[in-house]
């Protein structure tokens, strides 16, 4: 997404095989604790997916790199149809097969069996499917809705639950048909889909399409039935927020937009909440000022967090409800770039459209798209 519809979207209605040349990288990798430079892709790149294969290795697929013209004018996205991938032990980032057509803010799902299904965020209306071996993307599906998809949710049984503003459906890789459900009710974006241990998917807050109200109508979706029902009411609505499921089944909601005054004054939530689906409620779990790009759950249990504004690293312990800063930032306003945990427990941070001065001001910084992949060892 460019940087002028990130913000609006952000603030209004929405706050993102053939061989080919390995690039060379600043450092090698290392697993010594804290944040470190480890490599570059081999193109910049933001709003990108990035996928942990089978491998252990990282697919970078898809993205954008708009042209910014000479003395201002009319930003062009350019999106992007290379992919690469990253191998965290080396390093090295190597160019795979294209994608069959351009695209950005894709959701990159990892199958059972080892291939990743490319759902359209932007760009492109069909869904694509990678296969590791081969290295070649081909187009499996088209998708029936012409609006971005929010949220990607695999379930159980392999197949995949979609949403966008509008509709939402499931798509069976297997087969290669997608079935449309009934739509959510009210039609949302914004919000966050999360598989829930018992099969479920919560759906939680957003704001109403095309309106501008949020919603405090969290919602269960059960696709043995394909029936929609009401889950528990937040303390404090908010859109574009992060959704975790923690270790023990509850799900931590954090960050997001607040309802509160004009569009370009509304603050970012403050306060987290844990869901319970034991008691089908959410409660307060800590008040920190994290308005997170990306939020992961670590092996340890702990939450990684990177707050927007200022880059920061942050951790969240859900049994003491205690943020813990890291010391290491990625930037300020470092927009669409991708945090990917690997089994180890560390964690990639790739590209990303930053301030070439770190400063953090957003509206007037100079900005570049990065090729820098980054590596935090908690």
């Amino acid at each position: 997404m460019t940087a002028r519809i990130f913000i609006a979207l952000f603030l209004i209605s929405s706050l993102w095989a053939c061989g080919g040349d390995s690039v060379t990288t600043p450092e090698q990798p290392t697993h010594e604790r804290g944040l470190h430079e480890v490599g570059t892709m081999t193109r910049p790149r933001y709003e990108h997916a990035a996928t942990l294969l089978q491998s252990g290795k990282v697919l970078i697929a898809g993205g954008n790199a708009e042209r910014h013209p000479a003395g201002g004018g009319i930003i062009v996205p350019e999106y992007i149809v290379s992919a690469e991938i990253f191998d965290p032990e080396t390093g090295i980032s190597t160019q795979t097969g294209d994608l069959t057509a351009g695209r950005e803010e894709d959701h990159g799902i990892l199958l059972p069996d080892g291939r990743v299904l490319i759902i359209t965020g932007l760009g492109s209306f069909s869904i694509e499917m990678y296969d590791p071996h081969s290295g070649r993307f081909n187009d499996v599906a088209i998708l029936p809705w012409r609006v971005g998809t929010q949220t990607a949710t695999l379930l159980p049984t392999g197949e995949v639950f979609l949403t966008s503003y509008l509709n939402a459906g499931v798509f069976d890789p297997a087969k290669g048909v997608f079935s449309a459900k009934s739509a959510m009710f009210p039609a949302r974006s914004g919000h966050t889909a999360t598989l829930l241990k018992g099969g479920r998917v919560l759906i939680v807050g957003g704001m109403i399409f095309p309106g501008t109200w949020l919603i405090g109508l969290n919602l269960f979706y059960d696709h043995s039935t394909g029936a929609y029902s009401e889950a528990g009411h937040m303390e404090f609505d908010r859109v574009h927020h992060k959704a975790v499921l923690l270790q023990d089944g509850r799900v931590l909601i954090a960050g997001g937009i607040a309802p509160e005054g004009p569009y370009v004054e509304w603050p970012y939530v403050q306060t987290v909440e844990i869901y319970d689906p034991e008691t089908n409620t959410f409660s307060p779990a800590g008040t920190s000022a994290i308005w997170p790009s990306a939020a992961l759950l670590l092996p340890s249990g702990r939450v990684f967090l990177i707050h927007v504004p200022n880059g920061n690293i942050v951790l969240y312990n859900p049994d003491t409800q205690v943020f813990s800063p890291t010391g290491h930032s990625i930037g300020p306003w470092r927009l669409g770039a991708t945090a990917t945990l690997l089994d180890d427990g560390r964690v990639v941070i790739a590209g990303g459209l930053k301030n070439i001065d770190d400063s953090t001001e957003r509206e007037h910084a100079e900005q570049e798209i990065t090729d820098q992949i980054l590596i935090f060892t908690p």
